[in-house]
Order: C-alpha cells, then sequence, then structure tokens
C-alpha cells in the first residue's frame, strides 16, 4: 500500500457494501453509477485486494472486503463522533471575553477581527478596552492582553502570535530642513525625536538591531506622548524622527507623507497574546486566541516581507 485510502473511497464503498448494489448506491449518494465504479477500482487498486464478487447481477462481499467494510464502518464513526465534538466544542463558545489592547493597534486589527469573530460565534460577547497604559491583567480582571513588543512579566502566559517591527521614519519636511541621518548615534544630539510612552514601551531609550548588531541609543526627544497616532501626526508634521511599527506607518509611507530612515536598524516588536490562565480549561480564550493568530497571517504578517 503506498498511501491510505481516500476518505471519499471508503464512504462509497461502505454505502455500496450496505446496500449491495452500485446503482443504488449512486442514487443515494446523488452521483453517477460510473463514479461508484471508479471510486471501488481506486479503493481495490490502492489496498492491493479484491473487495466485491461480482456477477451480471449481484455482487457480494469477498473475505478481504469484509475486513474491510469492518474497519470502514469504524472509522466512519469516529469521523462522525469528532465532527459531533467540534460542533459542541463550537456551540460552547458563549459567554463574555474581557480583552485589553493598545488604542492604535487594536482599532486597526482587533477592531475589523472581532466582527468576523463574531459572525461565527454569534454567542460570544467581548468586552474590549483599548488604553495606551500599562494593564495589570490579574487586578483588572482582562482575560487577554494584546502585547505589541515589551517586555512581558515572567508571571503572564505569553504566545507569540504575529511578528511585527519598528521602523525610523520622518517625513520630507523634515528631512529637507535637517538632513537624512547617517548614523544611528546621530539621532541622540543632531536630530529631533518624537518618543512614545504608550503601554509597556520603554521611551527613554530605542534598542534597535541589525542582523547579528544591536544598539542602544538615548534619542534626543523633544516631544513625548502615550499615543501613537499623535506621535504620527506630530512626525507626519515635521516635528521629528519617529521609531513606530510598520503597520501603523506603512499607509504613509506608500504614499510619501513619511520616508524611512536607516533601513537597516529596526527593533523587533513581535504580538503576543498574554493572559493568566490555560487555554486549556478557557475554550473562549482558545478560540479567540486561535483564531486571531489566523487573522493576523492574513492581515499582518505579510506587510513585513521585504
Amino acid at each position: 500500500m503506498n498511501k491510505l485510502p481516500a476518505l471519499e473511497d471508503i464512504r462509497v464503498f461502505v454505502t455500496v457494501a450496505r446496500l449491495m448494489s452500485f446503482s443504488r448506491a449512486a442514487e443515494q449518494l446523488l452521483v453517477s453509477p460510473a463514479y461508484v465504479s471508479k471510486r471501488i477500482k481506486l479503493l481495490e487498486e490502492n489496498l492491493g485486494q479484491t473487495l466485491f464478487f461480482r456477477t451480471a447481477r449481484t455482487i457480494n462481499l469477498t473475505t478481504e472486503g469484509r475486513i474491510v467494510l469492518k474497519s470502514s464502518e469504524l472509522l466512519l464513526q469516529e469521523i462522525d463522533n469528532m465532527h459531533n465534538q467540534l460542533e459542541a466544542c463550537r456551540e460552547e463558545i458563549r459567554g463574555e471575553l474581557r480583552v485589553s489592547c493598545s488604542t492604535g493597534f487594536g482599532s486597526a486589527y482587533l477592531n475589523p477581527f472581532i466582527l468576523t469573530l463574531r459572525a461565527d460565534h454569534p454567542l460570544l460577547g467581548i468586552d474590549l478596552t483599548l488604553t495606551d497604559r500599562a494593564i495589570d491583567i490579574i487586578n483588572e480582571n482582562i482575560d487577554l492582553d494584546i502585547y505589541i513588543g515589551g517586555a512581558i512579566p515572567d508571571h503572564y502566559i505569553a504566545r507569540r502570535i504575529a511578528e511585527n517591527k519598528r521602523i525610523l521614519c520622518a517625513s520630507p519636511s523634515y528631512l529637507a530642513q535637517h538632513g537624512w541621518p547617517e548614523h544611528l548615534q546621530q539621532l541622540e544630539k543632531q536630530h529631533f525625536c518624537i518618543t512614545i510612552k504608550e503601554r509597556n514601551q520603554a521611551s527613554a531609550q530605542w534598542k534597535l538591531e541589525q542582523q547579528a548588531e544591536s544598539m542602544t541609543i538615548i534619542p534626543n526627544s523633544k516631544l513625548m506622548v502615550n499615543n501613537g497616532d499623535v506621535a504620527k501626526q506630530w512626525c507626519i508634521s515635521g516635528e521629528g524622527i519617529l521609531l513606530r511599527s510598520l503597520w501603523s506607518v506603512l499607509p504613509e509611507l506608500k504614499t510619501g507623507k513619511l520616508k524611512q530612515i536607516l533601513p537597516q536598524w529596526y527593533q523587533t516588536a513581535d504580538v503576543y497574546a498574554v493572559y493568566s490562565r490555560s487555554t486549556r480549561s478557557n475554550a473562549n480564550l482558545r478560540v479567540f486566541i486561535e483564531n486571531l493568530e489566523q487573522y493576523l497571517a492574513q492581515y499582518l504578517s505579510h506587510q513585513f516581507q521585504n
């Protein structure tokens, strides 16, 4: 046997064996008799066994056919059980899940994701908190916090769900007035920077990397804010150089409102699902995280493929 039999071949075989008729099996399956004959032939070739004795008017199972029928019925029963359990699991997704995230990422990604999730799980309620301050998920009774980079407390459970990185950018007007920086160290004294004290992001210093090299600088910051969108508007207005997630500034990079500077340098800031209790005991939490990971793989991860 070179490979496992196709499930469709097994289903057709079991139907024929129960009815002892190719034509009646075709009627029940809503297919042609030729299709039934083809699937039985493929199954026999795959197994290397003759499953039916055929005459002009009747068919009967061979000894090998009876063995295959017994095992096939058990297999189909297990598959039906699996589908029933999955459906039951789906129906158990109900109640409320408290989720928190930063304002920018939450508005851009969690908002549309939750709408798609609700379409599949209408009994699941979401209490979403968008804030740019640090969250204590235990004391604030939060089931799930979405982290964008930064340090994660050791007593939390963290699951990486998407790739993300922060890049350096500035507006054309700033670059025309102050010039393009050639070295990372120039951001400490020769250039003006905009820093963000957002959630768990360290604003006093920027740690960046390129390939195997890393460097930490203290940016020359004259403007600081706890909201990434405000910081981006300041950057677009020519107030300074900004370190911001690519997903946030990608539209402005495409239109030319912002330019990436020192493109070899970046800051890793992957997206993590952070929670305090195992997903094994919380179906709502598990479904939310797994579906969010799939959603971000489709709508976020491709942006970071250079």
